[in-house]
């Protein structure tokens, strides 16, 4: 990370002092190529090339799977919406309840899994205004957490549910924010050797009509239910990819097997790496998006549990 910076700065520098009259210098271009530059997984977008009449989570692109395909995220750079409402999970757990100390939830002892939210901040399209982005948390990928929470507890794991901020007040470095969390954690709970990283995918929604589409490719009825999809992302850029992108194949087949229409293709991010380097079962995975509801997001919790279970037990990775 060190090395990045120091190529940006000495970039940014020669910038500077090239004698070329026909240079026409923009420091806003200069800002976000350096960020790019140092941070690939981050794309930041000025708050005036936002329709300020819709909510949008990703650029405008007539192919937003393949603009997805080579972005992870995009970050806003404006005000955000912070709404103070609570609500209780189908446990009776809520994320603000006592059981959450230091933001942290612990279920046993000797856990073996952790959840986690790079971008803690991800909200639901029923989320009240924003941009999908806010501290709204009954609406945000952390309840989702909290179910995945509860669900893998009652099938006799140990988890560890952070809900720490990574991506609050700023996106940048959010990654190398929670890489922190990751290694506390273990360091804490050596039993750990499962991490996810639980978020939901971000669409532009530019009208209407595109919202009840993305809706549409991104649920699914499951028992009478509708539900959000899922998928998994592994990183190009990782240096354990082979083995990042066999559990993510791995996974991905055993739920297909299960739920046919509820799990999506793997997406591999070519300018990714995700922290899927620091854990022997490196897990991101999106549930929904901001074209999904937040009921349908945690209706998912319950499924990704059973195939979570399921698999691992398959490989042999058992709780204790």
């Amino acid at each position: 990370m060190y090395n990045k910076f120091a190529k940006a700065i000495s970039i940014a520098i020669l910038l500077f002092i090239i004698p070329n009259n026909s240079l026409a210098f923009d420091t806003n271009g200069l800002f976000k190529n350096l960020i790019k530059y140092s941070y690939p997984e981050v794309k930041v977008i000025q708050k005036d090339e936002v329709d300020k009449s819709t909510n949008k989570d990703n650029e405008t692109t007539s192919n937003s799977d393949k603009t997805t395909s080579n972005q992870f995220v995009n970050v806003y750079v404006g005000k955000e919406n912070i709404p103070t409402a609570k609500s209780e999970d189908s446990e009776g757990i809520t994320l603000e309840s006592s059981v959450y100390s230091s933001n942290m939830r612990v279920t046993n002892n000797k856990p073996q899994i952790l959840i986690y939210h790079s971008h803690s901040c991800e909200t639901y399209s029923d989320s009240p205004e924003g941009n999908y982005h806010s501290e709204d948390k009954d609406h945000s990928v952390m309840s989702v957490g909290c179910l995945l929470t509860n669900q893998l507890s009652n099938l006799g794991w140990g988890v560890v549910h952070s809900t720490t901020y990574h991506d609050s007040p700023t996106y940048n470095n959010s990654y190398s924010r929670s890489s922190e969390t990751i290694k506390s954690v273990m360091n804490q709970y050596s039993d750990v050797n499962i991490t996810i990283d639980l978020h939901r995918d971000g669409l532009n929604i530019a009208d209407e009509a595109t919202k009840n589409n993305i809706h549409k490719k991104y649920t699914t009825t499951v028992n009478g239910e509708k539900v959000a999809k899922f998928f998994f992302v592994v990183g190009a850029r990782n240096d354990d990819v082979t083995k990042v992108q066999n559990l993510a194949n791995g996974l991905t087949k055993y739920a297909k097997e299960k739920y046919p229409d509820l799990i999506m293709p793997v997406v591999v991010k070519p300018y990714g790496r995700f922290n899927q380097s620091i854990c022997d079962n490196a897990l991101l995975v999106e549930v929904g998006s901001n074209g999904t509801t937040t009921a349908e997001a945690q209706a998912s919790a319950k499924y990704l549990a059973e195939i979570l279970d399921g698999y691992f037990k398959e490989q042999n990775i058992k709780y204790n």
